[in-house]
Order: structure tokens, then C-alpha cells, then sequence
């Protein structure tokens, strides 16, 4: 019998032409392939369980997710922001001092506010007290090693057999995202199928080490490319010249251009 976890719920095509078209409207940073990637993660849950959005910004990301939820379980969106500015790795503000007003407007105005559950604290605040168990794990808050990796740890734990973990920025101007994927994910004995759409990284958990076995040779040659990236992100160094070129080679050698719904779902288990 086919399984039905791995076709494409009724609608998805439509659907996600209308979140690019959607999301355009919400000032943010995600590429058209991105989004749809996003909306994929929510609408076709590989296990039960909550979504949590780390970083929400204007609330580009969480109208993807909260519409694309709707197609599949109707998983409330957990949304954790402070919503304050400057940060070091935050989008301008342009002199305002908080998102929250243009996050509350934009997922109001796309019909979401019902489904978008938002903690307006620090990850790492919010961490001490969750209990609920993840299937979607959407970092893209602080994009700085340290506070990625708070990001990562304060709530791994929470995924379920076969959650995903997806990191945004990953291939982009900061260190924390290929850093805390590179050393957390892909070296972990825990994490199976993986890989990249766009400068989002994508993980698999499974709770029993041994079914991600089969992937072990796969993620090494995952982070021998990824390790190669390291050192013209962790150092201060503005990119330019002989540096630049190289580091764009090395970033051509790992795929990260838009994936095919259906072939990603093939993909996980």
C-alpha cells in the first residue's frame, strides 16, 4: 500500500504559488525557492508534533509556515522573537525600535493570527520552561555561532523521531548557521537525511542512532564540504579578490539550488 506520507497533500501547487505571491508583500529575506521549501516542511509532516519558529522578524517566515500548516495538521505556529533592535546579525529596523507592530499587522492581514502563537522573549528564555514535543524546528534568529548554537541546544531535545531541523542564512554573510549544522548536525550520530535548499540546511533527527546509519557517509562528505566554507565566515576578514572567488567555488560544490517537493519526500524517511 502506498504510503501517504509520501505524496503531496491535495492543493500543494496551488497553494505554494500563493504563498510566493503572499509572502512578497512581508518584508523579510526569503528567496521564492526558499519559501516554497518552508511551506513543504510544514505541509508534509514527517512526524507529530509542534512547530517552533526561532526568529520572526516582520513575519515573513510564519504567514509560510502557519498557511502551509493548514493543508496538513493545523499546527500552530510557536513564533519567539523579543522583537528589538539593533541586534548584531538583525535586519535594519531603519531607526524603529521594535517589529512587533509590522509582525502583528502582517499575520493579521494574511489571515493568520489565529494559528501564530507568539513568545516575545529570547530562545533561550523560552527554553527553560518548553515542554511540548517538535516535529519543525526553524531557526533563524541570531546568527552568530554562540547564539545559534543556544538556539540549537535549548530546544534539540524536543524533536521527535523524525522531526526536522532546518537552519536559515546558512550559506550567507555569518558563521553561526554552518557552523552549529556543520559541528551539531552532521557529525551527530542522530541525524539521517540532510542537505540544502537555497541558504537553508535541512536535517532529519532519529531518536535511535541506527536509523540514520545509512546516511553516515553522506553527511561526512556534507561537512568536508561544509569545512571548507568555516574559516571565510568565523574570521573577520571582508571577502574580496582570490578569498571571495575561492569561497565561492568551494560554495558551488555543495547542491543547494530548489528541490522538487516530491523528490524531498522520496528523500526522508
Amino acid at each position: 500500500m502506498p504510503d501517504s506520507r509520501k505524496r503531496l497533500p491535495a492543493g500543494f501547487d496551488t497553494l505554494t504559488k500563493n504563498i510566493v505571491a503572499q509572502a512578497d508583500t512581508v518584508e523579510g529575506f526569503l528567496y521564492p525557492h526558499e519559501v516554497k521549501f518552508l511551506a513543504l516542511l510544514a505541509a508534509c509532516p514527517t512526524a507529530q508534533g509542534s512547530i517552533l519558529e526561532i526568529g520572526s522578524f516582520k513575519g515573513k517566515s510564519t504567514v509560510v509556515l502557519a498557511k502551509a500548516a493548514a493543508l496538513a495538521d493545523n499546527a500552530v505556529v510557536n513564533a519567539v522573537d523579543p522583537m528589538t533592535a539593533p541586534s548584531e546579525t538583525d535586519p535594519d529596523l531603519k531607526g524603529e525600535k521594535s517589529s512587533l507592530n509590522d509582525f502583528e499587522r502582517n499575520i493579521d492581514a494574511h489571515g493568520v493570527a489565529a494559528r501564530v502563537r507568539l513568545h516575545q522573549m529570547y530562545s533561550s528564555e523560552l527554553a527553560k520552561t518548553w515542554n511540548e514535543p517538535l516535529r519543525l524546528l526553524w531557526i533563524d534568529g541570531d546568527h552568530t555561532y554562540k547564539g545559534t548554537r543556544i538556539d540549537f541546544e535549548g530546544f534539540a531535545p524536543h524533536l521527535v523521531d523524525k522531526a526536522i531541523v532546518a537552519f536559515h542564512d546558512v550559506l550567507h554573510d555569518f558563521d553561526g548557521g554552518i557552523r552549529v549544522f556543520a559541528e551539531c548536525v552532521t557529525l551527530s550520530p542522530n541525524f539521517g537525511a540532510s542537505g540544502f535548499c537555497g541558504s537553508i540546511a535541512w536535517a532529519q533527527y532519529r531518536a535511535n542512532a541506527a536509523d540514520a546509519l545509512k546516511y553516515r557517509k553522506q553527511k561526512r562528505a556534507l561537512y568536508k564540504k561544509l569545512s571548507r566554507l568555516i574559516p571565510y565566515r568565523a574570521l573577520p576578514e571582508k571577502l574580496s579578490g582570490f578569498r571571495k572567488q575561492k569561497y565561492q567555488l568551494f560554495k558551488s560544490l555543495i547542491p543547494h539550488g530548489p528541490l522538487a517537493p516530491q523528490t524531498w519526500l522520496e528523500t526522508v524517511d
